[in-house]
């Protein structure tokens, strides 16, 4: 009887020591993580990109001098109401709407080229013009997430609904893009085709531009 008391406490023991192990083994959380083999390269960016653009040809107010009262000691124009100012809508005003779209590849997201395509209207010529074009786009890094963004297209326009009346077709772009997807950006684009008495006709517009680096 003496004999199997230490043996019998041993194997208690052993019990609760295998049971504890196994407790403790089933509240460890065990996370695996991949990476990339040793010698192996991370993939590649894409060197594709899209954008699309949406903006307002403007003119001048051409009835702007029927609205001023008089002129005030800073030349500024007064209306009928004279503690008001004029804004800059008594200047210019929206004259249609333009939509382009392009594709194309990049180089390190701040040198494109593209090819691109959209509608162009403007009322004071009275046009609906679809130009083909191709595109360089520049984006130099202005501060720390905003770039000037600067593109130059060329390519050919067709005026809709007149014709063969087409001609060479010129885009002028300066503006500020952020994080590289969004630009805010002034051009001018010229069409090289006659219209009455004007040997070309362009139109000068502010607008929005999406870009998509893939």
């Amino acid at each position: 009887m003496k004999m199997k008391s230490p043996l019998k406490i041993t194997a208690l023991l052993l019990f609760f020591a295998l049971a504890s192990h196994a407790q403790i083994t089933r509240d460890e959380t065990v996370f695996i993580t991949k990476g990339i083999p040793e010698g192996e390269k991370p993939p590649k960016e894409k060197p594709f990109f899209g954008q699309f653009s949406i903006s307002i040809p403007l003119r001048a107010n051409p009835y702007r001098e029927d609205n001023i009262a008089y002129v005030d000691d800073d030349q500024n124009g007064v209306n009928d109401y004279e503690e008001d100012k004029y804004s800059a809508l008594d200047y210019i005003l929206p004259d249609g709407l333009a939509v382009n779209a392009g594709y194309g590849v990049h180089l390190k997201k701040w040198l494109g080229v593209s090819a691109n395509t959209g509608v162009e209207y403007s009322g004071t010529n009275k046009l609906v013009i679809a130009p083909v074009f191709g595109s360089v786009l520049f984006t130099p890094q202005l501060w720390e997430e905003t770039n000037i963004c600067l593109q130059y297209g060329y390519g050919y326009a067709f005026a809709l609904g007149r014709g063969d009346l087409g001609g060479t077709y010129q885009k002028y772009r300066i503006g500020a893009i952020k994080d590289n997807e969004v630009s805010l950006y002034v051009e001018a684009n010229l069409y090289a085709f006659p219209l009455h008495e004007y040997d070309r006709v362009g139109t000068i517009c502010i607008g929005l531009a999406f870009f998509d680096f893939l």
